[in-house]
């Protein structure tokens, strides 16, 4: 067990020596949410696109009082639980995502003078478990994306792959769970909170007149707040997370503990969609107990979200080549006589091209010249629409509203110049293609559409 925990520390301790930093793009939790490690944000997958992670997660904890073994000497009974798991998610709109995640758990402690029980389970000394976890789906809906301080609502399904009478060394208790929870977002700073409704052995299993086996399994609630901070704008972010878990309603309540994770994620390749994400995880309430075994795990996870779709390159077909000609081109027939001079009127000159124009709002927070997901989602359209017209070109100018505070014509040459470096640096966009300006106090009755970036494409 202590290589195990060793080879895994060390390993994270070199992803999180390799992205010693902050937030650097958007990535699924642990548990395939939008967000952080382990604390979902208001960011959302992309709409029609999907995210990919591929994660290991190894937590010290410890189990609660034995319903069958009185106390022994190094009681509490401490022990790992390893989850290795894939995630996928799903952007359905602008504000809603499905997620879905599964993997393999493995249970281990090592042999010393203790009991416990965990999920409803009692053991004594050392022992390995390694079972299916419980294939989990579940939502993401971000309640209001125009405003500063984001909420987004989340629940979820587990499905049981196992476990049950029929596995009597299983934890899994063979039986449906349930979770849901919030998660409050502003600009960096992340608090979220999820209860977990866990399924009790202490019921009978979906078999008819299977006996009661085990105890009722705790609820546990758990708030997280969370910090994300960019070091190396879209590269490398540092990420902090603390957690609290409380436990409630079973036969044997683990006690409350906390945890901290520290780490950071680093984005592989500009506009590729990759991420890899390290941290160090530490469970504080074991600390008191000493350092056998470590009070320490961690979190490696790869991640991708599908990206656009690049535009094809213009063919240029090449002129065709003259043949000579093999036979003898025979003379040119003599000149007809020259017609009589007719005066004819000038010709009308040609009409001009029609040009045509599209336009498009993006919105902003107030104070604020940063994109939100709905206003990269519609630059998203508008950059297809110039890859697939290279002499189209564009023009963005910047509004404000009067009841905003500060210099408004600098925060409306702000907003501008965002929508602008997004088109360049995220579509590769000619910034020559692009003009900026602004244009200062909107007089929209709506104040929210006075906080705004009109984009107008132009196609000769």
């Amino acid at each position: 067990m202590r290589r195990t925990r060793i080879g895994f520390l060390l390993a994270a301790a070199a992803c999180l020596f390799l992205t010693t930093g902050a937030l650097a793009q958007t990535a699924p939790t642990l548990s395939g949410a939008t967000g952080l490690i382990e604390s979902p944000n208001a960011e959302t997958v992309p709409v029609g696109r999907f995210s990919f992670a591929l994660s290991g997660n190894l937590s010290a904890l410890m189990a609660g009082p034995s319903l069958t073994v009185p106390s022994l000497p190094d009681d509490p009974l401490r022990y790992s639980l390893g989850r290795f798991g894939l995630t996928v998610g799903y952007g359905l709109t602008p504000t809603l995502e499905a997620f879905l995640n599964f993997g393999t758990l493995a249970y281990k402690a090592n042999y010393w003078s203790w009991a416990g029980n965990i999920n409803g389970r009692d053991r004594t000394g050392g022992f390995s478990t390694t079972e299916t976890d419980k294939i989990g789906v579940g939502l993401k809906w971000v309640m209001n994306p125009r405003d500063p301080v984001k909420v987004a609502a989340l629940f979820g399904i587990a499905f049981p792959t196992g476990g049950g009478v029929g596995e009597p060394d299983s934890f899994s208790t063979g039986r449906t769970d349930y979770n849901f929870g919030f998660s409050f977002n502003y600009e960096w700073f992340t608090l979220s909170t999820t209860y977990y409704i866990n399924s009790s052995y202490g019921t009978p299993d979906a078999y008819y007149g299977t006996p009661t086996v085990g105890a009722t399994v705790a609820n546990q609630w758990t708030w997280r707040a969370a910090a994300n901070l960019p070091l190396v704008p879209k590269v490398v972010n540092g990420i902090f997370e603390i957690n609290r878990n409380f436990f409630y309603g079973g036969d044997s309540n683990p006690k409350a503990y906390s945890e901290a994770l520290l780490g950071g994620r680093v984005s592989l390749g500009r506009d590729t969609g990759f991420t890899a994400t390290g941290a160090l995880r530490i469970n504080i309430d074991e600390w008191k107990y000493g350092s056998s075994p470590l009070p320490l795990g961690g979190v490696l996870q790869i991640a991708w979200i599908t990206q656009p779709a690049a535009a094809p390159r213009p063919v240029v077909a090449a002129a065709p080549r003259e043949i000579p000609a093999t036979e003898p081109v025979p003379p040119p027939p003599p000149p007809a006589p020259a017609p009589a001079p007719v005066t004819a009127e000038p010709a009308a000159p040609p009409p001009p091209k029609p040009v045509t124009t599209t336009t498009d709002e993006v919105l902003f927070d107030a104070g604020k010249s940063r994109l939100t997901n709905i206003g990269k989602a519609i630059l998203d359209g508008v950059a297809l629409r110039l890859k697939n017209n290279l002499s189209a070109t564009c023009t963005i100018s910047g509004w404000t509203d009067p009841k905003e505070k500060g210099d408004r014509m600098t925060l409306a040459k702000a907003r501008a110049e965002a929508a602008k470096d997004y088109l360049v640096k995220r579509h590769g966009i000619d910034a020559g293609r692009i003009a900026v300006e602004a244009r200062g106090d909107g007089d929209a009755a709506d104040a929210t559409r006075n906080r705004r970036a009109v984009v107008t494409v132009t196609f000769p």
